[in-house]
């Protein structure tokens, strides 16, 4: 489990036959078997030291998830999974991700903060709604705004610092999950 709040970022050191290697910013070694979360995407750690740890991303990953975009010195979110006295500060969310999408325009507001828009496919109209919470590579956001085709989030200035949320370009591949509450309320309307 983990408390969805992202506090670190980490520097993809290598690629090689979907192995990732990875900074550990963890300060201490983290044990194979464990699972870290990489852009919302739950990875199972392979191979570990202080300075880098390993994971292997199989094909259904890779066709969820942005990974396949990813380059060496890219970075991802990341979070190490919850001890039972973390604190858990977060909006409801099922730890996988629904879909990727792409980044359409990035405004900078003269406080530092941002807007971004994210197009999206028009099958998942259903699950934004404004002022309602989404996941962008594993960082929590509200949409600020819902139009026919892409959605807008606000960052303020420290998330950026401590998420890759900066380093979004236009074009960039994000992963996306919506609401957990929402995703069910649509389905028992669809099954009425």
């Amino acid at each position: 489990m983990f408390s969805w709040i992202v506090k670190n970022k980490a520097k993809i050191l290598e690629i090689n036959n979907w192995n990732f290697t990875v900074e550990n910013i963890f300060g201490k070694e983290l044990k194979v078997w464990v699972s870290v979360a990489h852009d919302w995407a739950c990875m199972t750690i392979t191979k570990s030291d202080k300075d880098k740890y390993s994971f292997f991303v199989m094909q259904e990953s890779l066709k969820k998830t942005n990974f396949w975009t990813k380059k060496i010195w890219d970075t991802f979110n990341v979070e190490s999974s919850l001890k039972l006295s973390d604190t858990m500060d977060w909006h409801f969310v099922s730890w996988h991700i629904d879909t990727t999408w792409i980044v359409e325009k990035i405004l900078e507001n003269s406080d530092l903060s941002k807007y971004i828009y994210i197009k999206f496919d028009d099958k998942y109209k259903n699950l934004i709604i404004e002022k309602w919470s989404i996941t962008i590579n594993w960082v929590s956001l509200t949409i600020v705004e819902d139009w026919n085709d892409y959605l807008s989030v606000s960052v303020i200035p420290l998330t950026q610092k401590i998420t890759n949320i900066w380093d979004l370009k236009v074009w960039d591949t994000v992963n996306l999950e919506f609401d957990i509450f929402w995703k069910y309320i649509n389905k028992l309307n669809l099954n009425k």
